[in-house]
């Protein structure tokens, strides 16, 4: 009986989340609002659990002196978010933990972009030798001659106006793969979205078929 009802309550909330196919409605926004407080739910106490109270126990116990420091700077720092909650002329305070957690985030991005993607395609590119079969021979430079040609097209300059260079030829080239590779992506999202559709289909006839 336990299992019915649990999979009665996935089978309604599967219904009404589908049912956002006729546009918006009471029903949807329902399904969406439970989604967003149960996560929500979930994330503080996960957070109480997993950072916040071993946090505080760690800063507790700590005997060094240098050791208490070093936590109790995030531990206030996250405590001046709190701020937002109060009187608006305290939550000015907020802006230092946020300042600094996004221009860290900024600039671990940034950097994990460069020595993460732009760098290691670059080096593979560079790296790989003219030689094998003739397929790949023709590989390697179809494949140099695209990554040149997309990271042509991120330049920070303002083009002649009326004349068509080597430079405007390549990042046309290079837009039209940029437009080929977000289609692909597109499609691949769309083939997850429609395969998760059928599987939660299948799902409500299953329970359909129990039924009876």
């Amino acid at each position: 009986m336990g299992d019915l009802i649990l999979t009665t309550i996935a089978v309604v909330l599967t219904v009404l989340v589908l049912s956002r196919v006729a546009g918006d409605n009471p029903l949807f926004r329902f399904s969406q609002y439970l989604f967003v407080g149960v996560a929500l739910g979930y994330a503080v106490v996960v957070a109480y659990h997993q950072v916040l109270r071993p946090a505080v126990l760690g800063l507790v116990g700590a005997g060094d002196p240098l050791v208490l420091s070093l936590r109790l700077v995030p531990l206030l720092l996250g405590l001046l978010l709190f701020t937002r909650l109060g009187s608006q002329r305290a939550s000015w305070l907020a802006n230092i933990p946020l300042a600094l957690l996004f221009g860290v985030g900024a600039a671990l991005a940034v950097g994990g972009a460069l020595a993460g993607t732009l760098a290691p395609q670059l080096l593979d590119t560079a790296a790989r030798p003219l030689s094998g079969s003739l397929a790949t021979i023709i590989g390697t430079l179809v494949l140099a001659l695209g990554v040149i040609m997309v990271l042509s097209v991120f330049r920070y300059k303002a083009p002649a106006e009326g004349r068509a260079g080597l430079g405007r030829l390549s990042a046309q080239g290079g837009r039209w793969l940029l437009i080929v590779s977000f289609g692909a992506l597109f499609a691949g999202a769309v083939i997850t979205y429609m395969t998760a559709l059928a599987e939660r289909l299948q799902f409500i006839v299953a329970w359909a078929q129990g039924l009876l």
